[in-house]
């Protein structure tokens, strides 16, 4: 216990300082961390041959994606109609692991197939990375900090939500929600989770923490929503492959926290379909 709370303070620090003291270049550096670590986790989940092949195909990735469209371009405001394309192929990805989590265990052949493994990982990745990146970038010119607060307010949204599913699981928890993929998960706890999720978005809103992403309300509260109710599915299903591979934790990087998918498995949705979902509403995707 001690160990696990002395982790949770020294990344909470971590994150402050990654978001609200490094500068863009830095902020990159810290984003594709995050990127390379998952996708070395990935690897062995997967029950890649070799361990590094996932790790090597997540490199040839972002690579064409930086080539294509050097982050260094989002900080004068200008997001490549590319990077708005590979961010919503999110949509499609998070709606479409949904019937595959409803059928495990009985269905789960496609698991054999490394094919799909390898184009499921990437769709977990590189739309995530890139939303990142795009946050951050959000009217750095003007203010450094207004970034900052936008990604923070995103991921705020899943940590509220996990923290009201945690609490309202715990004192009101009696019908499970997916029992084979994540047994302690609750339907109480999905909708204590939801409910404080969405009062954090109507706080944030009105602390004006989403920035140019508030200029249509209607597109906001939709991307707010859909990124809370998804975080649900990213969490699931990263406990549905860790299943599949036969693993408790994806990886050991964080003592008495696992490892970095276990940290962002809810971030790999809510951050890409915060944004392509407010971007396709507000008209902004093209």
């Amino acid at each position: 216990m001690v160990t696990r709370i002395i982790t949770g303070i020294v990344l909470i620090a971590a994150v402050i300082a990654w978001l609200f003291f490094a500068d863009f270049p830095i902020f990159t550096m810290g984003a594709l961390f995050i990127y390379m670590v998952g996708a070395y986790e990935l690897g062995p989940i997967f029950k890649f041959k070799q361990r590094y092949l996932f790790l090597f195909l997540a490199v040839a990735a972002v690579v064409c994606c930086f080539v294509i469209a050097p982050p260094g371009e989002f900080v004068s405001g200008h997001i490549p109609p590319v990077v708005k394309y590979i961010i919503a192929l999110s949509i499609p990805l998070w709606i479409g692991v949904v019937p595959l989590i409803k059928a495990y265990p009985h269905k789960s052949s496609w698991y054999e197939n490394k094919v799909i493994c390898a184009i499921l990982g990437l769709l977990m990745l590189v739309p995530f990375l890139e939303g990142l990146l795009v946050l951050r970038a959000t009217d750095i010119a003007l203010d450094a900090n207004t970034g900052a607060y936008l990604v923070l307010a995103v991921m705020a949204l899943v940590w509220a939500a996990d923290s009201g599913a945690y609490f309202a699981g715990v004192f009101f928890g009696k019908n499970k929600l997916i029992p084979a993929v994540s047994p302690k998960k609750t339907r109480e706890g999905l909708y204590g989770g939801l409910i404080l999720a969405f009062a954090a978005l109507i706080l944030f809103m009105h602390l004006g923490l989403f920035s140019v992403y508030a200029d249509s309300s209607s597109a906001l509260i939709a991307s707010g929503i859909i990124a809370i109710v998804f975080s649900v599915i990213g969490d699931l299903l990263e406990s549905m492959i860790k299943r599949l591979g036969g693993v408790k934790d994806s990886g050991k990087i964080f003592p008495g926290h696992g490892g970095m998918l276990d940290r962002i498995d809810s971030q790999l949705a809510a951050v890409p379909l915060f944004l392509s979902v407010n971007w396709l509403i507000s008209g902004n995707l093209a």
